[in-house]
């Protein structure tokens, strides 16, 4: 039997999903409204996988995994769009936070896997760019990526 905890975390899930869609229609982000209209279709597609799940796929496993490729683009990207989702979703007493996960791997010195690594290098360059790492920060992660790259070769 589906848990209670599976419901509500379902109800809040499809709560994110709605205020998602609202933003990416009114903070297009130099987004065309072909790509704004596919990011909506993806976004309603894994909304529904946990509505409308089979029983076996009614577990907390299954939907943190929706929740977590759904949230993917609001933890790790910024903009006016991603800013404006985080503030709604706070305002809607939704159980989420924004995790800063570049702060995280900065404090510990060192990249753990290869999820940390993937993100480092996709977002260092945006970072910079935006001005949200400096200089000596970069400097830093490409220390970090260089080590972890190195550390993969031995095994």
């Amino acid at each position: 039997m589906t848990s209670k905890k599976y419901f509500e975390a379902c109800d809040n899930f499809v709560k994110a999903v709605d205020v998602a869609n609202e933003v990416l229609l009114n903070y297009p982000h130099g987004r065309t409204k072909e790509d704004i209209d596919g990011d909506i279709e993806i976004n309603n597609k894994r909304r529904d996988l946990a509505l409308y799940a089979e029983k076996e796929f009614q577990t907390m496993q299954c939907l943190n995994s929706l929740v977590e490729a759904f949230f993917t683009y609001f933890q790790e990207c910024v903009g006016p769009d991603v800013e404006e989702f985080w503030r709604r979703i706070k305002e809607a007493n939704l159980p989420y936070e924004r995790e800063n996960k570049l702060e995280k791997i900065m404090k510990r010195g060192r990249i753990r896997n290869d999820i940390e690594y993937d993100y480092v290098v996709d977002t260092i360059v945006p970072f910079q760019q935006e001005g949200i790492i400096s200089e000596d920060d970069v400097k830093k992660l490409n220390d970090m990526i260089e080590k972890f790259e190195n550390k993969r070769r031995r095994l």
